[in-house]
């Protein structure tokens, strides 16, 4: 495969780690639903446990902004089939990026609620700093990619 495709891919992947907060959201909405009644809630019991684990699991920033889906697919990578290997330099660069942010990561999450943010760069006057490194991450990534 060449290296052009191989980046534009992992630049497609880099996305996934933010539909957390699409798959919380909904969660959230059914979770509401479901609480207005006491008897939707036991007849729906299995649904309503399922609904509480996709909250706990999916809360932004939370497991996909953790370590655990990059070890996940670089395993996959290892052990079934070397796609997987993309998800999981995807999610890495994904979450570099994202420690830059004001909002931080959790690395372990959900076994940690640790928060993990570079402070020099966490204030609105670093945000142009923010952004030519992020540029960076990913003109070193690509010219990794070529090389």
């Amino acid at each position: 495969m060449s290296s052009i495709i191989i980046s534009i891919i992992v630049g497609l992947i880099c996305v996934l780690p933010d539909y957390d907060y699409k798959i919380y959201n909904w969660a959230n909405k059914q979770y509401e639903i479901i609480k207005k009644s006491k008897i939707l809630k036991y007849l729906l019991y299995p649904y309503y446990l399922f609904i509480l684990f996709l909250l706990k699991l999916f809360k932004h920033r939370g497991f996909t902004h953790s370590i655990f889906p990059i070890i996940i697919f670089f395993l996959l990578g290892f052990f079934i089939m070397k796609i997987f290997y993309l998800f999981s330099l995807a999610f890495l660069l994904h979450i570099i990026e994202d420690s830059l942010t004001v909002s931080g990561i959790t690395p372990l999450y959900p076994l940690s609620n640790y928060k993990f943010v570079i402070r020099n760069l966490n204030n609105r006057k670093n945000r142009k700093l923010q952004e030519y490194l992020s540029y960076i991450t990913y003109i070193i990534f690509f010219a990794i990619i070529l090389l």
